[in-house]
């Protein structure tokens, strides 16, 4: 779904370090069920102390191992509508296209997150 954010202040970082890579190898064996994305986002998470951002069960878990900060889609478009650069009812809509296109999400969290971004209504 397409949605008029833009990233400003975003950056490729590439792996580097030997220590990197070595992480990123280990972490590969013992999460043989993670993509390439996911490995990658968590070593870059790990050694650039920034927050894993992800849906995947599997990946928060291995951030938690870490004791890496972790957020969600929800928690990522909640605080677009905080920060005013959605509208609640754009980043409702998002929410929505994302569970039309496969994302899982429980009702009761859905409910919750409409609460956060509409307010009482």
């Amino acid at each position: 779904m397409e949605a008029d954010i833009q990233l400003t202040a975003g950056q490729t970082v590439a792996l580097s370090s030997t220590q990197e890579w070595d992480f990123f190898g280990d972490l590969r064996r013992r999460k043989p069920g993670l993509g390439l994305g996911e490995l990658g986002a968590l070593t870059v998470a790990h050694f650039q102390n920034a927050i894993l951002v992800t849906n995947d069960r599997q990946a928060r878990q291995a951030a938690e191992e870490f004791n890496l900060p972790v957020h969600g889609g929800l928690g990522v478009l909640e605080y677009a509508a905080e920060a005013a650069r959605l509208s609640g009812q754009e980043a409702v809509t998002i929410l929505e296209g994302m569970m039309q296109q496969g994302a899982w999400i429980s009702d009761e969290l859905v409910e919750i997150f409409r609460q956060r971004v509409l307010g009482s209504r």
